[in-house]
């Protein structure tokens, strides 16, 4: 062959090639970004995500999913074996090998929270599950997806149902345990959320506000701590240690201090931010935090932060859904860890009534959002019905035939063109046949809040017979749901929730109707020291 044919066909089969290449490689580079766009492989590094996570991401590449496959079916296998510890880490490795496929993450946590928790017959293993499966949502996965709204919807659900509802025979147990962390957390109720969220959020920041100049700084070098360690010694003893008080108050620094300790805290071990907290209490108002359902808002708030158009059905059915439950029993008056009497937890609760028009006010915004949605219609009108009664039962009567009129604008049914008063006994009387734990301690105690009124008013018949209609609310319930649902859905005692009830009236009754209502109490009987009732 010709050596310059030669040079030619070897020339053009370079440069054939080299074409081959330069598209191939224009084409996988256009693959590979719409991969990366579209999510379809997990390989670019995570904002904020620690330095193991980064590390599996770099150092494994698309291995990384065949591990994860791996893990994910010896999980099911550990299950079957009732290896329940050993999946608790094989779920964290889940979540870092694949922090991105989220649905994996929501269904561990689920399976932790419910499957897992349910094989265990003491409260306290129960807990320990349910609150794995929240950590591994919160603690990790939403460190690294951030703007994911299904975790949010998936973490709040738990807070909502798995805590909130009594579907749980250790229902009681988790409120409590809710109860007390947040407690420990907060150091007290009620929380000033405004000045929580104007605190500082580091050390920084709060040297920055008090002055180089400022004692603290030389306080803390005399005893030769760093600002981290006085932080880390608060958290332990859960508050100053008694021979450090004083010096506080000295230098006027002890209720700043500890503002910025506890909100620190409260981000860092349940991931809640004081400011959110702050603009919720405002949108909705005065929420109990040391209850479920104002968790499950503030997780399904953040779901709605980051959905596409600040729109989710789910999110938004979980906010009124949990308003509803918190405004029929979503204030705290009283817990117990532990009853030896009872052999369980004591947790009472009472109506939300003052965030009654919040409740309302999120029905009609999701009506708004999705006009051809009937189910939330249908809920608005129940809420309505329930309001007009809660209102009426507490005393409210000129709130309580607001939303009998607006029952009857948005609702032109016979039925509510009855007086209030028909209207709300009758519906009383079926909501005793058909009332949940919330509900039905909501019944006990607005009656029992009635019987207050009306001592403190001179209506002593009146008050009687409201306090015979608790006693027998309490007892047709206690009856209706049987002695073997006791310790899932039953109720504290009677004698004890009356207590609480006639506490909590001489806390927040007028000076003078809580004068009367001592004086009616002597005559009755009862105690009416609130710190021994």
């Amino acid at each position: 062959m010709n050596p310059m044919r030669r040079i030619v066909i070897a020339f053009s089969g370079l440069l054939l090639a080299g074409i081959l290449l330069l598209t191939s490689y224009q084409a996988q580079r256009r693959m590979n970004e719409i991969r990366v766009r579209e999510r379809l492989v997990d390989t670019e590094i995570i904002e904020n995500a620690p330095p193991l996570v980064v590390f599996t991401t770099v150092a494994l590449g698309s291995f990384r999913g065949l591990i994860a496959n791996f893990l994910w079916l010896r999980t099911h296998r550990m299950q079957d074996e009732g290896r329940y510890f050993e999946m608790v880490q094989l779920a964290s490795w889940i979540t870092m090998l694949q922090p991105r496929f989220t649905g994996a993450t929501a269904y561990l946590a689920w399976n932790m929270a419910y499957n897992v928790s349910v094989t265990f017959s003491r409260p306290e293993d129960r807990w320990r599950w349910v609150r794995r499966g929240i950590e591994l949502i919160r603690d990790e996965a939403l460190v690294y997806n951030p703007g994911d709204p299904e975790l949010y919807r998936e973490l709040g659900w738990i807070y909502q149902h798995k805590l909130g509802q009594e579907m749980d025979d250790a229902n009681i147990y988790y409120k409590t345990q809710l109860a007390e962390e947040m407690m420990s957390v907060l150091g007290g109720w009620p929380v000033d959320w405004q000045r929580w969220a104007e605190a500082p959020n580091d050390e920084p920041e709060l040297r920055s506000r008090l002055g180089e100049e400022h004692p603290l700084w030389g306080w803390l070098q005399d005893r030769g701590i760093r600002l981290s360690e006085f932080e880390r010694d608060f958290r332990e003893g859960n508050g100053f240690a008694e021979e450090t008080v004083e010096d506080l108050r000295s230098l006027a620094i002890r209720d700043t201090l500890e503002v910025y300790f506890r909100g620190r805290w409260l981000r860092q071990r349940l991931k809640m931010e004081p400011h959110r907290i702050a603009r919720l209490n405002r949108e909705y108002g005065e929420l109990d935090w040391r209850l479920p359902e104002a968790h499950a808002i503030y997780w399904a708030s953040r779901g709605l932060e980051v959905a596409e158009g600040g729109v989710d059905m789910a999110c938004e059915r979980m906010i009124f859904q949990s308003l509803n439950n918190a405004f029929a029993g979503g204030r705290l008056l009283y817990f117990r860890g532990r009853d030896e009497a009872l052999q369980r937890p004591v947790v009472q609760f009472i109506p939300n009534v003052d965030i009654v028009d919040a409740v309302d006010r999120a029905y009609l915004d999701s009506i708004e959002q999705h006009p051809d949605n009937r189910s939330v219609v249908s809920a608005r009108r129940n809420f309505l019905e329930r309001a007009v009664t809660t209102l009426y039962m507490f005393g409210r009567e000129e709130q309580a035939r607001e939303y009998l009129r607006t029952l009857r604008r948005d609702f032109p049914q016979p039925e509510y063109r009855r007086p209030l008063e028909d209207f709300a006994l009758q519906r009383l009387a079926g909501d005793v046949a058909d009332a949940n734990f919330n509900q039905a301690q909501g019944l006990v105690q607005g009656y029992l809040w009635q019987m207050c009124n009306d001592l403190s008013l001179g209506e002593f018949e009146r008050a009687a017979a409201m306090e015979r209609i608790a006693a027998a609310i309490w007892q047709r319930y206690m009856a209706r749901i049987g002695e073997r649902t006791h310790e899932r859905r039953g109720l504290p005692p009677y004698p004890e929730m009356r207590q609480n009830a006639i506490r909590q009236a001489l806390e927040v009754f007028h000076p003078e109707l809580a004068a009367r209502l001592r004086a009616a109490l002597r005559q009755m009987g009862f105690p009416v020291d609130p710190q021994n009732s």
